[in-house]
Order: structure tokens, then C-alpha cells, then sequence
């Protein structure tokens, strides 16, 4: 009986204009963001940095190396102290770089699967010389 109260108040809630106006202004700041760092030189290496440097960046891409396809639960499996939201955003850095391809299926539980992209496939020779100069350290 609670719980039909409270949902009850909440939908109430969720009707009225305050409420509306609330969620129309998180969407309009999530709709806005933009990244903090920008890729903006005309380096090639800076660029390839920029795009694989992210504090959890190297490690998607290294499963993503290993396996063709990968859900968000996998990678939160293999980094467990990493939040979802650092995640995602990361992982939509990386669809907006090109490296990696999103693909959504329309059914129930919804259901997402990330994979490299062409371009991101060209990584592997990138993370094969970049553990060859780690062995070395």
C-alpha cells in the first residue's frame, strides 16, 4: 500500500511544470557537453595520443583487441573500480573519434554491443609496439 502511495506522488510529481523544467534542464546540459580537451593539433602522434590517453581509454581498447564484441557488463566486469558513467563517457569519446562502433538492439532487456571499427582495428600495431617499449621499462 506504501509503495502504490508513493508511486502515486511521484508521478504527481513528475507531471508538474517544476519537475519539467528540472529535466529539461539536465538534458540541456547533458546535450551540451563538450569535451575538455578538444582534438585540435595537426600532429599526428598528438592526435593518436589524444584519442587512446583517458584513464580507462587503454583498457577498453585492449578488450576490445582481444574480443570483437563487448557490452558494457564485460567491461565493468574486467574493471570493477571504474563507474559506469566514467565508462560511458569514455566509450563515447571513442564512437565520436571513430575508434570504435556502437550497436544498439531494438528489443527487450535493451541490449548494446560495442566493437572496433576499422580504423580502431589499426590500434592493434599501436598497443603491440606500445607493450613491446613496457617489456623494456
Amino acid at each position: 500500500m506504501l509503495i502504490l502511495e508513493f508511486n502515486i506522488s511521484f508521478n504527481r510529481f513528475m507531471e508538474t511544470s517544476e519537475c519539467k523544467v528540472a529535466t529539461e534542464k539536465v538534458n540541456e546540459k547533458m546535450s551540451t557537453y563538450l569535451r575538455k580537451t578538444p582534438v585540435k593539433s595537426d600532429c599526428s602522434m598528438e592526435k593518436t595520443l589524444h584519442v587512446i590517453s583517458g584513464k580507462w581509454k587503454p583498457a577498453i581498447l585492449s578488450e576490445l583487441l582481444r574480443t570483437d564484441i563487448v557490452r558494457l557488463k564485460d567491461i565493468q566486469k574486467g574493471l570493477p573500480e571504474a563507474s559506469k558513467r566514467a565508462l560511458t563517457k569514455q566509450l563515447n569519446e571513442m564512437i565520436e573519434d571513430r575508434l570504435i562502433e556502437k550497436k544498439d538492439f531494438n528489443e527487450f532487456p535493451k541490449r548494446t554491443e560495442y566493437s572496433l571499427s576499422p580504423l580502431g582495428t589499426r590500434l592493434s600495431s599501436v598497443f603491440l609496439a606500445l607493450t613491446k617499449f613496457g617489456d623494456l621499462l
